[in-house]
C-alpha cells in the first residue's frame, strides 16, 4: 500500500541500508 515509500527507499538504497531495508519490505 506504501509505493511511494517502497521507491524512496530503494532509489535511495543503493547503497546498502536501502537495500536491507527493500529485503525487510519484500518479507
Amino acid at each position: 500500500m506504501r509505493f511511494q515509500n517502497k521507491v524512496a527507499v530503494v532509489t535511495g538504497g543503493a547503497s546498502g541500508i536501502g537495500r536491507a531495508v527493500a529485503l525487510r519490505l519484500a518479507q
